[in-house]
């Protein structure tokens, strides 16, 4: 019978303690157009199996140290993925039977016929071609669903988040618009410009994100380094975030910057990620707490930390924080604020805050603990041409 040659599946161990049957079956096996590979008894083919990678054994019942039952039970136990297929005469089929119910495929009697093992060993290949195409057929469903999840959430939050500076926008253009309203004063008139000023820039600030991430998916973002001093950056957006700080009582600790430290990087970016790791920060944690803002240099590395005392991050959901629309509540409570606790946002920001990172030849990690706070860590070359080593001691 012919070997199939769509089949993927083509590395072979014989193990048998009889030379002439190990090597007429490795010759009727390579012929078959299998990489075959031979050992002589069970506990050099455990060995083998720890070295290489097999998707088919053949095993002697009888042979010395270590059965074939033995074998096909420590097989079966350390290396499930692998196929095993029993050897054995006549006097013996009933111990041949007994190794199927334990896991074996299938069992070739001695002296066998070169197309009798053959077949055996094509069947077998094929069972392991099929169970693998079934096995990224299932990871292929199971990525469309998660892009089904995703588009879910993404027409959730973003209608949500679209909807909502749309409707402060056309509300307050239409009263400043009705002639009816005679008695507005000039405190209102202006008020109602800085809300529909501010939802304009909500509006600017979703399409920056949408066009952010689409540059950095097609593989056309650019950075723009400059030399800057890092610090001095996190004490601007600070700065800037003063009021709302004071607002929601949080105090913020940033004594540990020293206005020393220059790196060459996209400026405008790592003020983006310095943005988006405070406003996270603010967001989750509840308003009487703490927010602390670190910064270290490590050879040619400068790393950022930024921690607070919030509602800290489930482990399971540790790894997904990164992903595109990711959000902490469900979206049914979804609510728009960059600042209130617990607000919601398109659920792209730190998707993008990785992606600029990354970009810089950076990482960005997270741990954290519910009800403990997080602590947010961001590395980067000093000069970009240092990339970072995550098996390397800084």
């Amino acid at each position: 019978m012919e070997h199939s040659q769509t089949l993927h599946i083509q590395r072979l161990l014989v193990v048998d303690d009889e030379e002439i049957v190990r090597k007429s079956c490795a010759a009727v096996l390579r012929r078959a157009g299998y990489q075959v590979d031979t050992e002589e008894n069970g506990v050099k083919a455990l060995q083998a199996l720890a070295k290489g990678s097999y998707d088919i054994v053949l095993v002697d019942l009888k042979m010395p140290l270590m059965n074939g039952l033995e074998l096909l039970k420590t097989i079966r136990r350390d290396f499930p993925h692998v196929q095993v297929i029993i050897m054995t005469g006549y006097a013996t089929v009933e111990n041949a039977i007994f190794a199927m119910k334990e896991g074996a495929y299938d069992f070739v009697l001695k002296p066998f016929k070169a197309d009798q093992l053959q077949m055996i060993v094509n069947r077998c290949a094929k069972t392991l071609d099929l169970n693998s195409e079934i096995k990224e057929l299932k990871l292929a469903n199971q990525k469309l669903k998660e892009l089904q999840e995703m588009k879910d959430k993404f027409i959730a939050i973003t209608s949500h988040e679209l909807r909502t500076p749309v409707s402060h926008i056309k509300g307050y253009l239409s009263i400043l618009n009705d002639t009816s309203y005679v008695d507005i004063t000039p405190e209102e008139r202006g008020d109602f410009m800085n809300i529909i000023q501010t939802a304009i820039s909500d509006l600017e600030n979703i399409v920056h994100n949408m066009f952010d991430i689409l540059q950095f998916e097609s593989g056309h973002f650019q950075l723009h380094p400059e030399p800057f001093v890092l610090d001095t950056l996190i004490g601007q957006v600070v700065h800037e975030y003063n009021y709302i700080l004071k607002q929601r009582n949080i105090h913020l600790n940033n004594n540990e910057l020293h206005a020393s430290r220059e790196i060459y990087a996209d400026r405008t970016k790592i003020k983006q990620v310095v943005v988006e790791l405070l406003q996270n920060a603010i967001r989750f944690t509840p308003d009487g707490g703490q927010i602390s803002i670190r910064t270290a240099q490590r050879r040619q590395l400068c790393e950022l930390k930024i921690s607070d005392t919030g509602v800290g991050i489930h482990e399971e959901n540790i790894g997904k924080i990164f992903e595109k629309f990711y959000e902490v509540q469900n979206t049914d409570y979804h609510s728009s604020s960059k600042t209130k606790f617990m607000g919601g946002g398109i659920g792209l920001g730190l998707s993008i805050v990785k992606a600029i990172v990354e970009a810089h030849q950076g990482r960005i990690s997270v741990t954290s603990e519910p009800g403990n706070g997080s602590e947010f860590t961001m590395v980067l070359p000093m000069t970009m041409d240092v990339t970072y080593d995550q098996g390397r001691d800084t």
